[in-house]
């Protein structure tokens, strides 16, 4: 556990877990526990703490499941409910060539799904094992390359506490200034910054309506950060661990995170800062049972402190961008990369696809799709964006341009 492999010609995830699990297929959705727009439902075990209101069809079923194919690789195959449109398979391809497009299976569309038909090629079997992005109540547990309930365990805020590394301290209550985060919430959706006794009621109003049952853990908040950093690594079924980088978080105006950026510069400059916390974090994962993609969150401080504030033992949104990034880093020159999620394109798939591949000096991949007619003649395409170039105020026009 002492070293870290960086890997620089590694592409494509699927070749890390083809070595792990090399009959696996990536099921890329989440469950819900409060939306009935998914087949996958986790009412009773395995609780995901949703927002109210729920996402919406377009980023539970089309959005969120196909972005993280984008680059995926061939080595495993992926499934969803719903195909991805031949228009962003094909663009893909003319991205990442033939070796970087996923090879796509229909899953199943009873409420079981793999308990009795999981899919192999083309026969129909009952033993494949799937990659999930969280535990599955409709799934079998030997189904799971994951026990199930290792990986609850292992999703809850209250396992970063168990983790040896610089961290915010936790609260037995909660007293303002904190943050309230619910055990298992994503994409920072289950986090109440607590500023005052006015926002602690509102909190426990809010929960008291949705979540009555819901557990948390209080931290104290980490104060003058001076940057926010979205660390990815696989660890490996012995334990070892691949580096895979890093990315700057950004979030919109409710905390809510929406994307982030890439540096080539600051893969080197924050490697072995970001190391002593990635190590604790895959011994620990490790012991538990755990391998494959992991995501954490740091904050770095003015006194130049790193503090572990989340762990994602799954593939992240912001898991395609960074692969990307990679390769057009170190194959195109291109040092600067930016992902932006939930963009409105003027247009269809087609128009959006057709501007993407030709803008000049950058790399711009559509990594998800969703066209939505805002009326009898207009159409807008709902899309995940990722833009790399020379420098992010060239990113900054790229994207300002395609929304």
């Amino acid at each position: 556990m002492s070293n870290i492999q960086r890997l620089p010609n590694l592409q494509f995830l699927s070749e890390l877990y083809a070595q792990d699990v090399p009959n696996a297929v990536l099921l890329a959705e989440y469950p819900s526990s409060n939306s009935s727009e998914t087949q996958f439902q986790n009412r009773s075990k395995y609780i995901i703490h949703d927002p109210f209101p729920p996402p919406s069809r377009a980023l539970m079923k089309v959005l969120g499941p196909h972005h993280l194919m984008c680059g995926w690789g061939r080595h495993l195959a992926v499934t969803s409910e719903i195909a991805p449109p031949t228009l962003l398979i094909e663009h893909w391809q003319r991205v990442f060539g033939n070796e970087g497009c996923p090879v796509w299976q229909p899953c199943p569309l009873d409420a079981n799904c793999a308990a009795s038909h999981a899919i192999t090629g083309d026969a129909i079997t009952g033993d494949i094992q799937y990659i999930t992005l969280f535990p599955h109540e409709s799934i079998p547990p030997q189904q799971q390359v994951i026990n199930p309930d290792t990986n609850y365990e292992l999703h809850s805020k209250g396992v970063i506490q168990e983790i040896d590394c610089p961290q915010a301290a936790v609260l037995e209550s909660v007293v303002p200034p904190c943050i309230v985060k619910l055990s298992h919430g994503y994409a920072g959706l289950g986090n109440f910054l607590i500023f005052d006794q006015n926002a602690a009621d509102n909190m426990r109003r809010y929960l008291a309506a949705h979540w009555p049952n819901a557990s948390w853990v209080t931290n104290t908040i980490i104060e003058n950060i001076t940057g926010d950093f979205g660390v990815q690594f696989y660890l490996r079924k012995d334990g070892s661990i691949v580096w895979l980088g890093l990315t700057e978080q950004h979030f919109d105006s409710n905390k809510k995170w929406c994307g982030g950026t890439f540096s080539a510069t600051l893969q080197d400059r924050l490697f072995d800062d970001l190391s002593e916390l990635v190590k604790p974090v895959g011994k620990h994962l490790h012991r538990r049972g755990y391998f494959g993609l992991v995501g954490i969150d740091v904050l770095r401080d003015l006194s130049n402190q790193f503090f572990l504030v989340d762990v994602n033992p799954r593939l992240t949104g912001i898991t395609p961008f960074l692969m990307a990034s990679r390769i057009f880093s170190s194959e195109d020159g291109l040092s600067e990369g930016i992902y932006q999620a939930s963009c409105r394109f003027p247009g269809s798939i087609e128009q959006l696809i057709a501007t993407a591949e030709s803008t000049r000096q950058a790399r711009v991949i559509v990594l998800s799709v969703f066209e939505q007619e805002a009326g009898t003649t207009d159409v807008t395409t709902l899309c995940h964006l990722s833009v790399s170039s020379n420098s992010q105020a060239r990113n900054q026009q790229i994207i300002g341009s395609l929304t």
